[in-house]
């Protein structure tokens, strides 16, 4: 920066000062008086600024209801694509007693856990899960359900 550039800038900021300690200085009649001088009715601008804050305000919670409603919508077309794997129920009972006779996770199950014939097909499968997130299946069974 050169001087004279420094001296420009000095310059401003001093404008900028007296402009600022002159509305500070003014009263509030004052204000409003140069306001209605140039601009017309206070009253009415401030009603038409607010006005147009609560379109703002509305326009933009449309449009986040909007992108909201088409994330549903895609979650939901995605829900429906998305292809579940058929699991063989007698398979998944087979490979639970499997686990549960090879001894490797039985002192984690509970008693109902070990009588697989009295559980649903949905706990078996939970189960089966359970098992394979918590690394008690056997490595040669850990097919995530699959054979």
């Amino acid at each position: 920066m050169t001087g004279k550039d420094k001296k420009e800038h000095a310059a401003l900021d001093r404008l900028a000062d007296a402009f600022v300690d002159d509305i500070l200085q003014s009263s509030d009649e004052e204000i409003l008086a140069e306001f209605t001088e140039s601009h017309g009715d206070p009253a009415k601008n401030a009603a038409d600024m607010r006005a147009l804050f609560e379109r703002t305000v509305l326009t933009t919670n449309k449009r986040r209801l909007k992108a909201a409603q088409a994330g549903v919508a895609a979650s939901r077309t995605l829900a429906r694509v998305t292809p579940v794997p058929a699991i063989n129920i007698a398979d998944a009972r087979q490979r639970l007693r499997r686990i549960l006779a090879s001894g490797t996770a039985d002192a984690k199950l509970t008693l109902a856990a070990r009588k697989e014939d009295e559980l649903s097909d949905s706990d078996v499968l939970g189960m089966l899960e359970d098992l394979q997130e918590l690394g008690a299946m056997p490595p040669d069974d850990d097919k995530g359900g699959h054979r």
